[in-house]
């Protein structure tokens, strides 16, 4: 077993030399196993998948009624009368929840479900133009002669038009696959085909101030095999930044200059992100583009200066994202959770063009802290902004609202119901669902493992069938255990992925680093054997062989409470660490402990212990710190995974620790 310790220990520090270097990697393209190929049967996400589907999903959908975004549909489509109501975004929050339930159905069919989406399907089909034309803050202006709502594509800037376009599209595809009905995918391709006939060179030059569309168009694109939507999404990549093609819109769209010439990531982070997502997709299907150094550009930055610990992006709410470098306060920390979902998407498509662990390490951080805090463990209230600390006072959560008379527009420092902008809640009812297909991915000779979480899968390996069964129990003992289910003999690689905070690396730059090492190493073993057969390559550990049907692998990974510091550039963090315990970070709150946790101070011999506290409403596992402060008294503290915070009303939380030895 040393062995096998110390052999995985110079392949890991081999492996790492050669994950600096920043080319793409010429293999045959990858491709993930789609989700629902792979059935969750694990103890953290399972749960919360089935939460989302019995009750955010209802709430969402209760919710686009509630307050009068499906009544906007109706009145486009002559069943009610009145005036628009809402944002300028509410028609995407409704697609954005169809989707989500699309996602739902395929999982576990639904009638009142299958017939609740049929209802609203029909009211945004009744809802749409004869020539495909589908927004209906602008059809409703029309109808009024409103002289204040421009006429359709005049203010791409600041109407969504697009954007509320790309979300209709990726649900109308969700629906189809889910229920094989066409109502919603006929709507949506008469409106994808209306944005064909007008954008592109030669005709309208204009790009959409939120970019959305980009990355559907490459879905539906890759959903029909329609070219054209392929080039038209290149055509909105490529024309951005271009003057001569529009008014810029500047940073905040990332409409500053052209793409290629970008070097830092600016202005609101999910435009950003979800942008970056596109041109991901543009570049997965242009091999020969020159995309991807700008990619890989921009992903450094924001890797290097303007990331959260939680794996959350976006430091400002006065621009809904990227500071300067090293900007990143707690407090005001934005880090919203659209930006959190949109910072995912981006990194699992920078995978299939450069096949490192390292965007997997950063999915990992914000899936298990950024993106699932953004939920309450009851299913039905959100973060919006989801800060690194809280003194229980600053009403950090609104989301944005311009003013006007809209519900649930009090911000809070805690979660809410739902907000004026209601982007988040269904972003995450949607993007959870997606999860399980991140877990695995394969070319014509890798079968590649991402994420550790039990379930039992089924996939192509080139010509072969694999089956293959995945038990865990990661988050608690740091154990994985594989079963191949094979028809016959079969020899691919396997590649199994070495989490960056197995091997000391917290993230994939210099943001943040372990004040104290691992002294031990990932072990894996081949049926109960170490494999003969063993490198490492891009952080994955690969196992060339004849598999077998039955064959076993097993990995530990060794878990400690890890004290995670900042850069010296990071100010606000100075004398402070935060604790984390493999891919989970910690935090104090107030309501958890006697003392004010502005006065923990975590010293050298600061002692932990992993419990299961029967006082907190819920069985996730906490931590009991001992300490002694500066004076001598002992201190003891309860810090809980920092995804549960929030979820007893507001209260002090705080991520970062004094700690007086640096």
């Amino acid at each position: 077993m040393k062995y096998c310790w110390f052999l995985l220990a110079i392949l890991i520090l081999s492996g790492l030399n050669s994950c600096h270097k920043s080319q793409m990697v010429e293999t045959s393209k990858i491709s993930y196993v789609d989700f629902t190929q792979v059935k969750l049967t694990d103890d953290f996400w399972a749960p919360k998948i089935k939460r989302n589907m019995e009750v955010t999903i209802p709430h969402n959908i209760l919710m686009c009624e509630e307050v009068g975004a499906v009544r906007n549909f109706e009145i486009v489509a002559g069943l009610k009368r009145g005036d628009y109501t809402g944002l300028i975004n509410w028609d995407a929050f409704l697609y954005k929840t169809i989707e989500a339930a699309s996602y739902s159905l395929m999982m576990k069919y639904d009638k009142t479900l299958d017939t609740k989406l049929d209802e609203l399907i029909d009211i945004i089909s009744a809802a749409q133009e004869e020539d495909g034309y589908l927004r209906t803050y602008i059809s409703i202006g029309n109808q009024k002669n409103d002289p204040e709502i421009e006429g359709k594509w005049e203010n791409l800037k600041n109407r969504l038009e697009l954007y509320c376009a790309g979300h209709l599209i990726e649900a109308a595809i969700a629906h189809k696959m889910a229920t094989g009905k066409d109502r919603l995918f006929e709507v949506a391709i008469r409106l994808a085909d209306l944005i064909d006939q007008t954008f592109g060179y030669g005709k309208n030059m204009g790009i959409p101030g939120h970019q959305q569309i980009e990355l559907s168009l490459a879905r539906l694109y890759e959903f029909t095999g329609e070219i054209r939507y392929l080039k038209l999404a290149k055509f909105f990549v490529d024309e951005r930044g271009n003057a001569k093609g529009h008014k810029l819109y500047g940073e905040f769209s990332q409409d500053h200059m052209p793409f290629l010439q970008q070097t830092e990531a600016v202005g609101q982070a999910p435009r950003a992100t979800y942008f970056y997502s596109g041109a991901a997709d543009v570049a997965y299907h242009y091999p020969d583009s020159t995309y991807f150094p700008t990619l890989k550009t921009l992903w450094q930055d924001i890797v290097d200066k303007k990331m959260y610990i939680n794996g959350g992006i976006g430091s400002h709410h006065k621009n809904e994202g990227f500071g300067k470098p090293y900007d990143l306060p707690n407090l005001t920390a934005y880090t919203e959770i659209c930006a959190a979902i949109s910072f995912s998407m981006w990194n699992s498509r920078m995978f299939k063009l450069d096949s490192r662990s390292d965007y997997f390490d950063l999915i990992e951080r914000t899936l298990y802290n950024n993106f699932i805090a953004g939920v309450n463990t009851e299913g039905n209230q959100y973060f919006y902004a989801c800060p690194t600390e809280s003194d229980g006072q600053y009403a950090f959560n609104l989301g944005w609202y311009p003013g006007g008379e809209l519900p649930y527009r009090a911000a809070k420092a805690t979660r809410k119901t739902w907000f004026p902008c209601a982007c988040c809640p269904p972003n995450l009812a949607r993007y959870i669902h997606l999860i399980p297909g991140l877990i695995y991915a394969h070319t014509d000779q890798d079968l590649m493992v991402n994420l550790y979480i039990a379930n039992q899968a089924s996939m192509r390996v080139g010509p072969h069938q694999i089956g293959l069964k995945m038990n865990e129990n990661y988050l608690e003992h740091g154990t994985v255990n594989l079963e191949l289910d094979l028809p016959q003999r079969t020899r691919f690689n396997l590649k199994l992925r070495l989490p960056g905070w197995s091997h000391n690396r917290p993230v994939p730059g210099d943001l943040y680093h372990y004040q104290n090492k691992l002294q031990l190493q990932p072990t894996i073993l081949v049926n109960g054997k170490p494999p003969l057969r063993l490198s490492i390559n891009n952080g994955y550990a690969v196992i060339n062989r004849s598999w077998k049907p039955g064959d076993k692998v097993s990995l530990e990974f060794p878990l400690e409470v890890r004290r995670v510091r900042s850069h010296d550039s990071l100010q606000e963090n100075r004398g402070k660490v935060a604790l984390e315990r493999g891919p989970i970070l910690y935090c104090v709150e107030g309501v958890d402990n006697q003392i004010s946790i502005e006065s923990i101070d975590l010293s050298e011999d600061t002692q932990f212990n992993l419990v299961s506290d029967p006082v907190l409403p819920w069985k996730d596992l906490v931590l009991k710190g001992i300490s002694n402060n500066q004076y001598g008294d002992r201190i003891e503290f309860t810090a809980i995974p920092y995804y549960l915070w929030s979820n007893r009303g507001p209260t002090s939380m705080r991520v970062w620790l004094d700690s007086p030895n640096i």
